[in-house]
Parts: C-alpha cells; sequence; structure tokens
C-alpha cells in the first residue's frame, strides 16, 4: 500500500497516462483526416473542383484529338470547342465514385463518340465533303481511335493499382478511429475521476493534448517548408496538379487539427491556472 502513497509513483503513472493520451489523440486526428479526405469520395471531387482540373483535362484531350484530327485531314478548328466539360465533369465524377465503392473502374465513352457522330455529320455538310471520305467504315474507326483516347485521359492513373488498398484501409480506418477514441475517453475518465484536485487532472489532460497538437504540427510543417510537395511530377499536367493539390489539401487539415489542439491545450492551461488558484485561496 505504501507503494501507492508515494507521489512520485503516482506522477510517474499519470505522466504515462498523459503520454498515453497524447498518442491516442493524436492517432486518432490521423487517422481520422487520412478517413475523412484520402478516403473520402467528396474529398477529391471538391479537390477536383477546386482546382484546374478540369480545364487542364479537356485542353489535354482536345490536344491529343487534334493530333489525330490532322492525320485524318480534319481541319484543327473541329475540335477547338467539341470537348464538353460538363460531359468530362460527369465521366469523371463516375470513374471517381467508382473508384471509392469498389466497382469496376471503367468509362462510359458511349455519350461522347455520339457527340462525334454528329459534329462528324455536321462537318461533312457544312463543308460539302465527297462521302466516300466519310464512309461509315472510316468514320467508325475514326470514332473509335478518338474515343481510345478520351477513355485513357478520363481515366485516372493509379487508381487502378490502389483500389483494392484503399478499400481495405477504409474500413480498417474506421476500426482505428473507434479504437483510439474510445482510449482517449477511458483515459480521460480516470484522470478526471481518480484526482481529487481537478486541477491536477486538467493538467495532465494539458499535456496530452498540447503533445499531441504539437505531434501534429511537426508533420505539415516540415513537409511545407521541405517543399517536396512542389517538386513532385506526374505524368500530364492535370494529373500532376490534382495529386499535388491532394496532397496539399491533406496536410494542410492536419495542420488545422494541430493549431485546434495546440489552441484548446491552452485553454486547459488557463483552466488549470483557475482551479489551482481556488484551491490554494
Amino acid at each position: 500500500m505504501k507503494i501507492f502513497k508515494n507521489k512520485t509513483f503516482i506522477s510517474v503513472l499519470y505522466l504515462i497516462l498523459a503520454f498515453s493520451l497524447g498518442f491516442c489523440i493524436f492517432a486518432c486526428s490521423v487517422f481520422s483526416t487520412l478517413r475523412f479526405t484520402l478516403f473520402n469520395s467528396g474529398f477529391l471531387s471538391d479537390t477536383l473542383n477546386q482546382t484546374d482540373y478540369y480545364t487542364d483535362l479537356c485542353d489535354e484531350i482536345t490536344d491529343s484529338l487534334m493530333d489525330i484530327g490532322d492525320a485524318s485531314g480534319l481541319d484543327k478548328s473541329f475540335f477547338e470547342d467539341f470537348v464538353d466539360e460538363v460531359l468530362v465533369r460527369k465521366d469523371v465524377q463516375s470513374y471517381v465514385d467508382a473508384f471509392y465503392s469498389g466497382s469496376k473502374l471503367e468509362v462510359d465513352s458511349s455519350n461522347f463518340e455520339d457527340a462525334l457522330r454528329t459534329a462528324l455529320e455536321q462537318y461533312e455538310d457544312e463543308n460539302g465533303l465527297d462521302e466516300s471520305d466519310f464512309s461509315e467504315e472510316n468514320v467508325d474507326y475514326f470514332v473509335e481511335e478518338a474515343s481510345k483516347i478520351y477513355v485513357q485521359n478520363v481515366e485516372i492513373n493509379y487508381f487502378p493499382m490502389i483500389q483494392k488498398t484503399v478499400m481495405k484501409y477504409t474500413s480498417k480506418l474506421n476500426v482505428y478511429i473507434t479504437v483510439t477514441a474510445i482510449i482517449t475517453l477511458a483515459i480521460l475518465l480516470i484522470l478526471i475521476f481518480t484526482n481529487k484536485w481537478k486541477h491536477i487532472a486538467v493538467r495532465y489532460i494539458y499535456y496530452g493534448t498540447a503533445s499531441a497538437g504539437l505531434f501534429m504540427l511537426i508533420i505539415p510543417t516540415a513537409v511545407f517548408l521541405s517543399g517536396v510537395i512542389n517538386k513532385i511530377t506526374i505524368l500530364t499536367r492535370s494529373l500532376n496538379d490534382m495529386y499535388t493539390a491532394c496532397i496539399q489539401s491533406v496536410f494542410m487539415v492536419i495542420l488545422i487539427v494541430a493549431v485546434v489542439l495546440i489552441v484548446i491545450s491552452a485553454m486547459l492551461w488557463i483552466l488549470h491556472n483557475i482551479l489551482r488558484k481556488r484551491v490554494s485561496n
């Protein structure tokens, strides 16, 4: 019984609990950030809408179509305003939804093909071209090649490789968040109800919250100061901007969470001092 009355032992025990609390808050915050950013279709959709992804993607599709159009004798102006950004957005969103739902990743290019056939017919009529140049066989071949280009551009590189991993860890993250949240709550209750003096309990909770906030702050600060995100280079401009924007957004969320935790810890320290003064008086 004497050992439990030893203040040093009790202080060490509570410091261990405070450290454990900080670790659990940190882990829960990181897991939650990942779950509601990279592992959330809404996050990616918002990121694509907030960047120039669709504009760049439409430009890239147009450039590729102009190349095959030029080889087929079509005027470059034919494809200048052909690519419909609304359709591109719809098909990309369907692809993103399929990625996060675990469905087969494929692009339905039927609307694109129908629009291209209609445009070719109008082009033929407006320019009075010989029907032999626009035979059904030639048109079918051209539409097929153009469709391949459209599909290849709408598809998001690396998604097929990581889809299974994302699906696997999405469910695991839910478990991790729940477990760390429960442990955090349990430690909080222990610190509160095993301390006769509440200012002492608040002090240890402050230790845990502050340590979690500082750990969270280190990660994005190191990344942003290193400039490593701006050094990322991935295939096309649209894809590079998309991945870069996603990574920046994730670390920005982590930074915001860190600031919130630090503000909470500051408030806890103020509360600790208020309660301590009341006890002293």
